[in-house]
């Protein structure tokens, strides 16, 4: 009788392992399945069974480095043992788990928790098993008891620089200690100084806590080498150029790197490469080199393959129309001047942040250009626009959108939404107050929001403009007779 119900189970499904092994026919899967299987076997009280099967599992895992099941082959190898009574062979594999390669190792499955409670129970001071626990405990979201794990890990192997990693996330995410995050991150990079990520992740941290530009940059240059080999912390070190004065190496940066999309990242390369470009455009301008302002406006508007994205068709680009305007007229070439500014005034709304806002930081450059074009009555329409857009925000409570979830900021660190809404109202209330001429006004909101955030690279360069009194606020004023071409 068992027999024919294995028959017909096969039939049902030739790819059924457990039957397969019932009928003594090879098993080809994969370590993780072989440890399923092995849990079947000793739920039904096959012991030597699972045991058999778990054995098995142990040289493909050894295998399979990248899929890391190693250390809980080993695991549930201990398990059975110490039921079979063998708890000679049971401790000599748990050190065996020990020894093995963690890499990718994510205990899943209430099968999983039960091996490592059990071989807590058998070796308390066993940090992998702690540290696997810890990491099981915190996707469940028992977070205390996940917390608690990892302490104990790292106590017992202070190079685990996974536990300390984790801690780092948890003690900002949930405990909402950044002293004690930044202190975690710092001895996980101690423990791997090698891992790329783990640096990014620490600048990441350092942004999110306001650590100044300056500091940043001076601890991702203190590692080249990791840098060059991650496009994250490339485009950080771009932007950090930017921001602390020297866009020159900020745009060699971007021109020597092949960059490939990623989710979270979207528009980070653009973004950096518009902004490095505007400010050196800005800067020849001032010193009376149109031709080169024009140049570096005209390979912003046209990024080069190498940054791997194009601009979103409705990204609002009004700021580099704008300037690329000035420098036109700068040339006497008014024709071509009017044309770039209509073209930034009648910018309509802007796509950030994975969806189209009717209003943005771009606005202001909008109302500058129907400024420039002598149509004084629709730049101060625009600007009482952004005006109310910033109130309306004020009055409403920030939310996560559904489709906005690879969000840069959503990724790994918790952030306060509300702070972030109440730091984009008052930056648009600056640029409101500077377009409308109310300069003192506008300082002040921008020094309020650089206090908060001082990684805020549009405040940072709205400031900077204004401070030295040659911002796009106040640039060539096209003949008021001309008429401004039809947008």
């Amino acid at each position: 009788e068992a027999e024919e119900q294995l028959r017909q189970t096969l039939a049902l499904d030739p790819l059924d392992w457990w039957a397969r092994d019932l009928a003594d026919d090879p098993m080809r899967c994969d370590a993780r399945t072989h440890l399923d299987i092995a849990m079947e076997y000793a739920g039904a009280g096959f012991l030597d069974d699972a045991l058999r099967v778990v054995e098995r599992a142990v040289p493909l895992a050894a295998a399979e480095q990248w899929r890391g099941t190693e250390p809980m082959t080993h695991y549930y190898r201990a398990a059975l043992l110490d039921g079979l009574g063998r708890t000679g062979d049971a401790a000599a594999a748990r050190r065996a788990a020990a020894a093995a390669d963690v890499t990718y190792c994510f205990p899943h499955g209430l099968d999983d928790e039960r091996v490592l409670r059990a071989a807590l129970a058998a070796d308390p001071a066993d940090a992998r098993a702690t540290g696997l626990l810890g990491h099981w405990r915190y996707a469940a979201r028992r977070y205390g008891e996940a917390i608690e794990l990892w302490r104990q890990a790292v106590d017992a192997d202070p190079a685990d620089a996974v536990c300390w990693r984790n801690l780092g996330v948890a003690s900002h995410n949930i405990a909402g200690d950044s002293d004690e995050a930044m202190r975690c991150f710092d001895q996980a990079v101690l423990a791997a100084p090698g891992d790329g990520r783990l640096l990014y992740e620490r600048d990441q941290l350092a942004r999110r806590v306001g650590a100044p530009p300056s500091v940043r940059l001076a601890q991702l240059q203190q590692r080249p080498d990791l840098v060059e080999h991650r496009d994250d912390l490339t485009v950080e070190m771009a932007g950090l150029l930017a921001q602390v004065g020297n866009p020159a190496a900020a745009l060699e940066l971007l021109r020597g790197r092949d960059f490939q999309p990623w989710e979270g990242g979207e528009g980070q390369v653009l973004g950096v490469w518009e902004r490095v470009h505007l400010i050196l455009a800005r800067g020849a301008l001032r010193g009376g080199a149109a031709t080169r302002a024009e140049q570096l406006l005209r390979a912003a508007l046209d990024p080069p393959a190498n940054l791997g994205e194009g601009p979103h068709l409705l990204a609002n680009r009004a700021d580099l129309m704008l300037v690329l305007g000035d420098a036109l007229a700068a040339q006497g070439r008014q024709a071509e001047a009017t044309q770039a500014w209509t073209d930034a005034a009648t910018f309509v709304g802007d796509f950030q942040e994975m969806s189209p806002q009717p209003y943005s930081e771009k606005t202001l450059f909008s109302a500058q250009a129907w400024h420039r074009l002598g149509e004084d009555d629709r730049a101060g329409a625009l600007l009482t626009g952004l005006a109310g857009y910033a109130q309306e925000l004020a009055a409403t409570e920030a939310t996560v959108d559904y489709f906005a979830t690879s969000l840069p900021t959503l990724l790994l660190f918790t952030d306060d939404l509300q702070g972030r809404r109440e730091l984009t109202v008052r930056f648009l209330n600056a640029q409101a107050a500077a377009g409308a001429g109310r300069l003192d006004e506008a300082l002040s909101s921008l020094e309020a929001v650089l206090a908060r955030d001082p990684n805020h690279a549009a405040a940072h360069d709205l400031l900077l403009e204004l401070r030295a009194g040659s911002s796009d606020l106040d640039g060539p004023r096209q003949d008021v007779t001309m008429k401004a071409a039809t947008p």
